[in-house]
């Protein structure tokens, strides 16, 4: 790429020029890490994993009812299919829905239905799994995300993003959970390196992919 040369006589004209393409630039990776933001699923409480019932006649059916509050106040009906899913990272075998749930009371459970993040409560079903992410998580080897902010990647001695760094884990490097403590988890790799890593950001998002 040549070299950009601005001369003493570049005058207003081309200086405003040369500052409009500059705050084009910002806005433009500005763009890029909101959407890699946004493209990662929220966490919420826990994971819900949803299986269709299937009726008598053995015809799969895969939507469910979705309220404003438990039982009350019906907002629609929608495909399981549709829901937000916790791709890429949770892998659910085929068949099986993975969703994130942000609320819980008794056998019911908020969930997102559309990529909005508009919410509704949604009756849970015997067949259905449900763990909080304390649970789910402690034991799993997972993976960084890709295209994540560097500081996202460092791994402390305490779980506070003020501690002492320990290293950096690059993408696709295999990690397992030993512990799990709100947004971080204590990791350790095959490296020998120990720590603990943020699993969720200060937003909700995921940062990890979970092996199947």
């Amino acid at each position: 790429m040549s070299r950009l040369r601005i001369s003493r006589n570049f005058g207003k004209s081309g200086s405003s020029l040369f500052f409009a393409a500059i705050s084009i630039v910002v806005m433009l990776l500005h763009s890029v890490s909101a959407l890699a933001v946004s493209d990662r699923p929220r966490a919420g409480l826990g994971i819900l994993f949803v299986r269709p019932a299937f009726s008598e006649q053995a015809d799969e059916m895969k939507t469910i009812v979705l309220y404003k509050e438990p039982g009350i106040d019906r907002i629609d009906v929608v495909d399981v299919a549709r829901l937000p899913s916790l791709t890429p990272s949770v892998s659910p075998p085929s068949g099986v829905y993975a969703v994130a749930a942000t609320g819980k009371r008794g056998d019911w459970f908020r969930v997102a239905y559309d990529d909005a993040g508009r919410e509704g409560w949604i009756q849970g079903r015997r067949f259905w799994d449900y763990f909080s992410w304390s649970d789910f998580l402690p034991g799993s080897f997972v993976a960084l995300l890709p295209d994540l902010r560097v500081s996202l990647t460092e791994v402390h001695q305490e779980p506070l993003d003020s501690s002492p760094s320990l290293g950096r884990i690059p993408s696709g490097q295999r990690m397992h959970i030993l512990e799990i403590r709100d947004e971080w988890a204590r990791i350790r790799c095959g490296d020998g390196l120990k720590g603990w890593l943020r699993w969720a950001d200060s937003n909700g998002k995921l940062l990890v992919a979970v092996e199947g």
